[in-house]
C-alpha cells in the first residue's frame, strides 16, 4: 500500500475539532492580530525544520506549540535496554498530591471524547501497509503514539456507528503497534518517541527515547475501548499496565509520565524532562491524559483512578486562572512555554466543558465561560444586521492600532455577510464583512447597531446548571435558524426564583440563556441585570 503524501506535525490529530485551525490562524494574519501580549515577552520558538511532512493538509503545523523533530542524538536501543532493567520492586507511586474532591460521573458513550468525529473510510493521511498512522521527516517515517492513539479512537467511533470491520481492524492495528513497541519499566508499559524534539528556547531538548503522559493517557483510552468492543483480555492487560505508568513517580533514569510540582499538584506530563524530573506543564496534553484516566475508571471503578482523576482535575482548577488564562486574549499553551495560542485556546475551552461533564464541578463551567469571553471561537458564517445610521469599518495592525478605516452611511437598515466574529488585540469583538461596501473590513459588535443574526459560540451544560431570577420582569425569545424572532414571552416575578439552564450563547448579538423546563422552555433570555447562573 502506498503512503499518501501530506503534512504532519508533532501532534497531527491533537484534537479532532482542531481541523478548523487554519481559519483561526488565518484570522490572526488577515486581521493583524498579535500572537502574544506585549506585556509578556514570549520565549523564542524552536528551530524550524524545512523537511517535515504533515499527515493532515487541513491543519497547518505550529512549530512554537508542537516543537521541531530531530534525529536521535543517542543510541535509542541501548537506552531502552537500560530502562527495561528497572523492575516493579523499584517503582514508587505518586503520593500526597492535592485533591479537591472531584468525583467522576458517568458520561454517555456517544459523548465520550473522540466519539463525535468518526474516521473516514478513505484514509488520506500518512499510514503504512498495516493502516498505522505514521509521522514523516527527513525522508523517514516514524511512529507517533499520540497520532496512532487518536486515529485508533476515531476508527473505533466509526466502528461503533457502522459495524464496518475495516474500522475495527485499523483501531486494532494502531493499538497493537504500540503494544509491540512498548518499553516495560518498573512494571508499567511506556510508548516511546524515537526522535529528539526541541521545544521553546528555555526548554531542554527531549532526547529519544522520550515518553509523553498525553500518549500514555490517549493509548489508555484506546485500550479500554478496544476491550469494551472486543472482550479480548489482552486489551485489559494493556490498559492495566498503561494506567500504572500514570501513577508512578518521576525518575531521572526510568521512563515516567506524571509528577507532582512544588505546590503539590499532579501533572500528567506531555513533555517530561528527566533532568530535574520536571515538565513543561502543557494544559491540553494534561487534560487529554485525564480523559484516559476517566476511561480506565469507567472500566474498572479503581480507587487509584479516582485519585489520579481528582488530582489531575484539581491541577486544572488551580492553574487555569493564574498561569494559562490571558484576560481578553487567547490562553497560554503551557507553563514552560507561556505563549498565547489561538488554536489551543479553543481546545482549552471545549476541554473545560468536557471536564465539567465528567466531574459535575461548576468551576469548569465558570472557566469555560471566561475563556469564551476572552477569545470566542472566531469561525462564524452569517448575516450582520446594520441599523440605519453611520458605521465604520476598520483594519488593524498586530498591536490593535487602526491602519485603515472606511465610513458607511445607511438611510435604512441593511445587512452584509460575515465569516469571522473575533476579538481584536486590545479591543472588543468585531465581525469580518465579506461583501458589500465594507468587504474586507471589521465592524464592531454593538447591540442595536450591528449584530450577527442567529446563535453562535454556544456552550451546552450537561448536567444543567441553574439560572436565577431576581424579582422583576424578563422577556424570552424564540428564534428560527436565521435569527428571526418567532415568539416572545414576558413574565414577572415578585420573589426570587430559578430554572434549569441548558446552554448559553450569543444570540442576535446578545449573551443569552436557554432554560430547559418551565414557562420559558424553548426560549432564550438575553442577559440583563437580575439574571445570573451558578
Amino acid at each position: 500500500m502506498s503512503m499518501t503524501r501530506g503534512v504532519i506535525h508533532m501532534a497531527p490529530v491533537r484534537l479532532l475539532r482542531a481541523r478548523r485551525a487554519p481559519a483561526v490562524l488565518a484570522a490572526g494574519l488577515l486581521l493583524g492580530l498579535a500572537p502574544t501580549a506585549p506585556a509578556q515577552a514570549a520565549p523564542a520558538g524552536p528551530d524550524r525544520s524545512p523537511d517535515v511532512s504533515v499527515e493532515d493538509p487541513e491543519w497547518t503545523p505550529d512549530p512554537v506549540a508542537e516543537g521541531t523533530p530531530r534525529p536521535p542524538s543517542r543510541d535509542v536501543k541501548k537506552v531502552k535496554e537500560r530502562q527495561r532493567s528497572f523492575g516493579a520492586a523499584e517503582s514508587a507511586e505518586q503520593a500526597g498530591y492535592v485533591r479537591d474532591g472531584h468525583q467522576p460521573w458517568t458520561v454517555p458513550v456517544e459523548a465520550l471524547p473522540f466519539n463525535d468525529e468518526p474516521a473516514r473510510l478513505v484514509d488520506n493521511g500518512l499510514h503504512d501497509a498495516q493502516g498505522v498512522r505514521m509521522f514523516s521527516f527527513l525522508g523517514r517515517t516514524w511512529d507517533h503514539p499520540v497520532a496512532q492513539a487518536q486515529w485508533g479512537l476515531k476508527n473505533l467511533a466509526s466502528y461503533r456507528l457502522t459495524k464496518d470491520r475495516t474500522y475495527l481492524d485499523r483501531a486494532i492495528a494502531n493499538a497493537q503497534r504500540n503494544v509491540d513497541r512498548r518499553v516495560e519499566s518498573r512494571g508499567a508499559w511506556f510508548y516511546p518517541y524515537d526522535f529528539d524534539l526541541t521545544r521553546c528556547a528555555n526548554r531542554a531538548v527531549l532526547q529519544a527515547p522520550w515518553y509523553s503522559g498525553m500518549a500514555q493517557g490517549q493509548l489508555l483510552s484506546l485500550f479500554v475501548r478496544l476491550y469494551e468492543v472486543t472482550g479480548d483480555a489482552k486489551w485489559k492487560t494493556a490498559a492495566d499496565s498503561t494506567f500504572l505508568s500514570l501513577t508512578l513517580s518521576a525518575s531521572s533514569a526510568a521512563p515516567w509520565a506524571s509528577w507532582t510540582d512544588p505546590n503539590g499538584y499532579l501533572w500528567l506530563e506531555e513533555y517530561p524532562a528527566s533532568a530535574g524530573t520536571t515538565g513543561e506543564r502543557v494544559l491540553n496534553g494534561h487534560i487529554f491524559a485525564l480523559y484516559g484516566v476517566y476511561d480506565y475508571w469507567r472500566l474498572t471503578a479503581d480507587a487509584r483512578a479516582v485519585a489520579v482523576f481528582d488530582g489531575a482535575a484539581s491541577t486544572v482548577r488551580r492553574y487555569l486562572p493564574t498561569h494559562f488564562r490571558m484576560p481578553r486574549w487567547a490562553s497560554n499553551y503551557s507553563m514552560g512555554c507561556p505563549t498565547p495560542h489561538l488554536t489551543y485556546h479553543q481546545i482549552h475551552t471545549t476541554q473545560h466543558l468536557k471536564v465539567y461533564e465528567m466531574t459535575h464541578s461548576a468551576i469548569f463551567v465558570t472557566n469555560a465561560y471566561l475563556l469564551r469571553s476572552d477569545y470566542p471561537a472566531p469561525a462564524v458564517y452569517g448575516t450582520v444586521s446594520f441599523s440605519a445610521g453611520t458605521h465604520v469599518g476598520y483594519k488593524f495592525s498586530s498591536t490593535g492600532t487602526v491602519t485603515a478605516q472606511k465610513p458607511l452611511s445607511l438611510g435604512r437598515a441593511s445587512g452584509a455577510l460575515a465569516d469571522q466574529r473575533i476579538r481584536v488585540y486590545g479591543r472588543g469583538i468585531y465581525y469580518r464583512i465579506t461583501n458589500g461596501a465594507l468587504a474586507g473590513y471589521l465592524v464592531s459588535e454593538a447591540y442595536g447597531q450591528r449584530i450577527l443574526l442567529g446563535k453562535v459560540v454556544e456552550h451546552r451544560y450537561t448536567p444543567n446548571r441553574t439560572l436565577f431570577f431576581q424579582p422583576g420582569s424578563y422577556t424570552g425569545y424564540a428564534y428560527d435558524s436565521s435569527g428571526n424572532v418567532t415568539a416572545s414571552r414576558r413574565l414577572s416575578f415578585v420573589t426570587a426564583t430559578s430554572a434549569p439552564l441548558g446552554a448559553t450563547a450569543w444570540v442576535n448579538g446578545r449573551l443569552s440563556y436557554q432554560v430547559t423546563a418551565g414557562a420559558y422552555l424553548g426560549y432564550w433570555l438575553p442577559y440583563t441585570t437580575g439574571l445570573f447562573f451558578s
